[in-house]
């Protein structure tokens, strides 16, 4: 090597430094950003893959209200005994907090609407009927309700908790639904979607 051979050096630390800083920067934007996106979220309005399509049929042993559809030999409801009727599902149990919460605005609902057609069914899971009933006594339940007895109605619906929601227009579709305790504005609200 002679004096006159220009010296080469290596890359400097400091850019280095820069590059990962900015790199961890920018990751540290995108994950807040991410993050911030789902603590926005509703999460009452839990996303359902049946929104927009048929509601799946159900058979639900009768707890009681035979006499709003008028089949009072059958053991059993199910999806098809309510066609063409606009309805709001609701799954619930006797040992649900929640499900108390909204008892009452549910019975208001349904006195308020009962005569447009509309029906509200509820859908007692992980129940006994003895239980069930108790409840729908205590907090004055007149509306149609069932028992999922093995499970399958909650399980083709997608339940995860009661209470959640379900709302179907006259054609079957589902179009909203909900999960925890609906109060009786926002069945109101949910109401105008029906008509």
């Amino acid at each position: 090597m002679t004096d006159n051979e220009p010296v080469k050096s290596a890359p400097t630390k400091p850019r280095y430094h820069i590059l990962v800083t900015l790199g961890l920067a920018i990751a540290a934007v995108a994950f807040t950003l991410i993050m911030k996106q789902g603590l926005d979220l509703d999460q009452r309005q839990i996303p359902s893959v049946l929104l927009e399509k048929p509601a799946k049929d159900f058979s639900v042993a009768w707890l009681q209200g035979k006499d709003i559809i008028g089949h009072s030999d059958q053991t059993h409801l199910s999806l098809g005994d309510l066609k063409g009727r606009p309805m709001i599902v609701n799954f619930w149990a006797s040992w649900c907090y929640s499900c108390r919460q909204e008892a009452k605005d549910f019975e208001a609902f349904w006195q308020r609407y009962r005569s447009s057609g509309l029906v509200v069914v509820g859908i007692a899971i992980q129940d006994t009927p003895e239980a069930a009933l108790s409840f729908a006594r205590q907090y004055g339940k007149s509306y149609i309700l069932g028992l999922d007895e093995d499970g399958k109605a909650a399980i083709d619906y997608g339940v995860t908790g009661v209470p959640e929601t379900f709302v179907i227009n006259r054609d079957g579709k589902v179009i909203y639904k909900e999960a925890g305790p609906m109060t009786a504005e926002r069945l109101s609200e949910v109401a105008e979607k029906l008509f």
